[in-house]
């Protein structure tokens, strides 16, 4: 054993002495040294993506930090006062447009009734001019001068025609006959232009069988009366003249209720099943007088009906409230009207009025029952064989009075 014992030893200062005992050791030494650089290394490396993590966090934290602030500056912004600001305007705008679409259809309307527009065209031009620049305020100012300047030329033609025909004051509805006389009323004193029959049978004509939505068949007030037999005429509802630059597309079209007494069809049905505009219906020369149009329905015994608005009288007093009057109608002119007064019937037209002032002249003359026909420059009254308005434009419908 002790002899053993001291080989080992031998051996082993041998091997302690040898080269390979110092290889072994430098590759133990150079592993842990490998295996100290991975972890190191392993370490910078993730030291180096939490530095970029940390970058990139704080460069979100920044975005974020600038969308907070504009969120805020957002918050801090009255929305309210913006969109109320952008409502006022578009309104401007709105009414700036349809101020020019009714400018001009009154300069058409004008030039109809053969009144010199001449003094307009530098309103017109300067209406144009402050559109193209989007000034609005400054187009609706121009566009109410026209208005303003055009109601002084009604009202001149208007005194006009009063002084040439010596239309006499009086505030009374005789019998039968044609009348023009000026009458005195609460808002004004206006010339009415009126045919008064006893009992006439009242028909309802329109120059095309059925419904039409544009270039629709238009004939003259002389040729409806004349085709029914009749000694009196006036123009019938509200339709869209060709020299409106609003009616392209839809050229002497008209939306309400019609039923021609002559063929006895009706017109505009199926968008009037529901209608509230005003109407008459005619039977034989009895009238009826209809605040909404739903409520007569069509009745194939009727001579006629015609829906228009407003309905100016019921029971003698005046049947609207001003303040729902569209602006078209408190545009001075002439404005067209049939009414009745105990077995008498009454047709004709209001000059230099609104509807407003065409209800007062009605109520003072006494009429029960009126309603309110198209006007303007569609204006045509037919009296003894000739016109005594108008004869203003073709029309789609038109009101006989036969014996």
């Amino acid at each position: 054993m002790k002899h053993l014992f001291g080989s080992v030893r031998v051996l082993f200062f041998r091997f302690y002495g040898s080269f390979a005992f110092r290889a072994l050791i430098t590759a133990y030494l150079l592993a842990i040294i490998g295996g100290l650089g991975t972890t190191l290394w392993g370490m910078y490396g993730e030291q180096r993506v939490m530095v970029a993590e940390v970058s990139a966090a704080q460069t979100t934290a920044h975005d974020l930090s600038g969308k907070a602030a504009e969120l805020a500056a957002l918050q801090q912004e009255d929305q309210v006062v913006k969109n109320a600001s952008l409502s006022a305007r578009l309104a401007v705008m709105q009414k700036t447009y349809a101020d020019g679409a009714d400018m001009f259809n009154q300069v058409a309307d004008l030039n109809k009734q053969g009144i010199p527009t001449a003094g307009l065209d530098s309103l017109l031009a300067q209406y144009l001019a402050d559109l193209g620049k989007e000034q609005y305020e400054s187009a609706a100012s121009a566009a109410a001068k026209v208005q303003s300047t055009a109601a002084g030329l009604i009202a001149k033609q208007a005194a006009s025609v009063t002084a040439t025909a010596n239309a006499p004051t009086d505030n009374t509805l005789h019998g039968p006959g044609f009348y023009r006389q000026s009458v005195v009323t609460d808002t004004g004193t206006y010339t009415v232009v009126m045919v008064v029959a006893d009992s006439p049978k009242v028909i309802v004509d329109t120059a095309s069988d059925s419904d039409c939505g544009d270039n629709c068949p238009v004939l003259s007030l002389a040729d409806y009366v004349t085709r029914n037999g009749g000694f009196a005429g006036i123009n019938g509802a509200y339709f869209c003249p060709p020299d409106y630059s609003s009616c392209q597309g839809k050229t002497n079209s008209f939306d309400t209720l019609a039923y021609n007494g002559r063929t006895h069809h009706a017109l505009n049905t199926a968008n009037n099943v529901y209608s509230v505009v005003p109407l008459f219906s005619a039977y034989g020369s009895s009238l009826h007088f209809y605040g909404r149009t739903l409520d007569w329905g069509v009745d194939s015994a009727a001579t006629g009906a015609l829906a228009n608005h407003p309905l100016l009288l019921v029971g003698g007093n005046i049947a609207f409230d001003p303040g729902s009057v569209e602006a078209h109608q408190m545009v001075k002119g002439p404005k067209g009207f049939i009414g009745v007064k105990g077995s008498l019937t009454v047709i004709g037209h209001v000059l230099g009025a609104s509807v407003v002032d065409e209800a007062h002249v009605l109520k003072t003359l006494g009429l029960e029952q009126a309603l309110n026909l198209d006007g303007g420059g569609s204006s045509a009254l037919w009296y003894g064989g000739g016109y005594k308005v108008g004869p203003g434009r073709l029309l789609p419908t038109a009101v006989v009075f036969v014996k």
